[in-house]
């Protein structure tokens, strides 16, 4: 059909042949594992790989086609899941050793669904120790390498996703993320990651023995990674299945048609955050692109976005009480560094304070709600700053809270719960540039179809044909 390697196809592409019968599922499998084989050594994107049983999924993948059966929306495309998510017969370690043999029994529902729309699960990819750094690299896995410069971060915690899907192993990987977890990967590693709105992905681990603190059970979400917006589109429409075993599911229906031009809100600085001036010149560049479509582009700040860091603060908090007693018992030098650095974060947090900041997101999630009205969609940067040099929140603490301003612009969206989408613009000496946008709640679609937008003349730029042993 092509001289083209499966691996570096669609999900779309590889979908369509499948159906239509021009490529079996076990050639595409295989074909992705040669790519595994080829550039994840150096990578550490995947950590857990199971060929036999990839290799077994796309057989029966196989015999459902040649029985005419009807097919899921990813059938036959192989994708991977994260160590922090049960999947059926293995370790959600989190990236902790002392999680080495955690099993699970079930499925997350995040997993089941994407089984069920036919995708073929190469392997588990790599995420920070307790997926609580945007960095990835943890004691039991080692560090994941970004595939486009080895010098600067692959981002975290769904830092192995970003790298797999940057690198060709995968054309769709699942991601999650609370505060910058999928988008700030993506836009490190040079694709789209998209932060669904709370509640469209269902998500319910039973390894965990309790439930989340409120925060993160109202910003905590199941995401994908891709390097298409068609491939993003297929993903979402795979995952987005209500289940009752998370009580945030919502059953909204997901709306994927494009969506008109319209007035959006450009974002490309604020007065008391260090800017990068390569990052702003990203968002006016995609501003000239959205303008020549018919959209209308006004220099405006969102409500109350200088309170969001003080917001964060509560969040921090809240994650520095879980983390101390994790680290306590674990001993992730990684993790026990970012908790330190917490400490300084949230100090002068107490219970009283933390209630006031959790009754005052809902006060700035009303406000963004109707600047969203008036200005449907928000262009901003993924973080103020290019990405960061690989460990650089292990350098103290003063590191870690420029790490935390810089991502000022994707904890925004974290904070109030909306859906947020990390697109690639650019590939430079310094790492890949890149922009985010931000839709209303359950308006994904208008995410997606503008991305479309910034990415017509050139789709799936970032793909990385070399093996990551030649990388600069």
């Amino acid at each position: 059909m092509t001289a083209e390697p499966y691996w570096s196809w669609s999900a779309a592409r590889i979908a369509r042949a499948v159906a239509s019968r021009q490529v079996r599922c076990r050639e595409v499998t295989e074909s992705c594992l040669a790519r595994l084989d080829e550039v994840n050594g150096d990578l550490v994107a995947v950590v857990d790989v199971d060929a036999a049983g990839a290799l077994a999924a796309a057989d029966r993948a196989d015999e459902k086609v040649d029985r005419g059966e009807p097919l899921g929306v990813l059938h036959g495309v192989p994708v991977t899941t994260q160590v922090n998510v049960d999947q059926h017969g293995c370790a959600t370690t989190n990236g902790v050793r002392a999680f080495e043999h955690r099993l699970a029994l079930n499925d997350n529902p995040v997993v089941g669904s994407l089984r069920e729309a036919g995708a073929i699960i190469l392997g588990r990819t790599n995420t920070s120790s307790s997926s609580w750094r945007w960095f990835t690299d943890n004691e039991l896995y080692g560090r994941t390498l970004n595939p486009l410069n080895s010098e600067i971060t692959a981002g975290g915690s769904s830092g192995g996703a970003a790298a797999a899907v940057s690198a060709g192993i995968v054309p769709v990987a699942q991601g999650s993320g609370s505060v910058g977890s999928i988008r700030y990967p993506a836009f490190a590693c040079g694709v789209l990651g998209l932060r669904p709105t709370q509640g469209r992905i269902p998500c319910f681990d039973a390894t965990e023995p309790t439930d989340s603190p409120p925060f993160s059970q109202l910003m905590s979400v199941q995401g994908a990674l891709t390097r298409t917006v068609e491939d993003m589109r297929l993903a979402l429409q795979a995952m987005a299945k209500p289940s009752d075993l998370d009580p945030w599911s919502v059953p909204v229906p997901l709306e994927l048609a494009p969506t008109a031009p319209c007035r959006v809100a450009m974002v490309r600085s604020v007065p008391w955050a260090a800017v990068d001036v390569s990052v702003s010149s990203e968002v006016d560049a995609a501003a000239r692109l959205l303008a020549a479509d018919g959209y209308e582009l006004v220099e405006v700040l969102p409500p109350s976005f200088e309170q969001v860091m003080e917001v964060f603060r509560a969040k921090a908090w809240e994650a520095r009480n879980r983390l101390l007693h994790q680290v306590g018992e674990l001993g992730d030098r990684s993790v026990r560094d970012v908790a330190g650095a917490m400490t300084s974060l949230a100090a002068g947090m107490d219970g009283d304070r933390y209630l006031e900041l959790f009754a005052r997101r809902t006060t700035i999630l009303r406000e963004w709600s109707a600047f969203l009205d008036d200005y449907p969609l928000i262009l901003l940067p993924v973080s103020w700053r290019r990405p960061f040099p690989a460990d650089h929140d292990q350098r103290g603490p003063d590191m870690v809270r420029e790490l935390v301003d810089a991502l000022e612009p994707s904890i925004a969206a974290s904070i109030c719960g909306l859906p947020a989408l990390a697109v690639p613009t650019s590939i430079g000496p310094a790492g890949p540039g890149g922009v985010q946008l931000v839709a209303g709640r359950f308006r994904e679609d208008r995410c997606l179809s503008t991305a479309e937008v910034l990415l017509r003349d050139d789709p799936a730029h970032t793909l990385r044909r070399d093996p990551p042993a030649l990388m600069s």
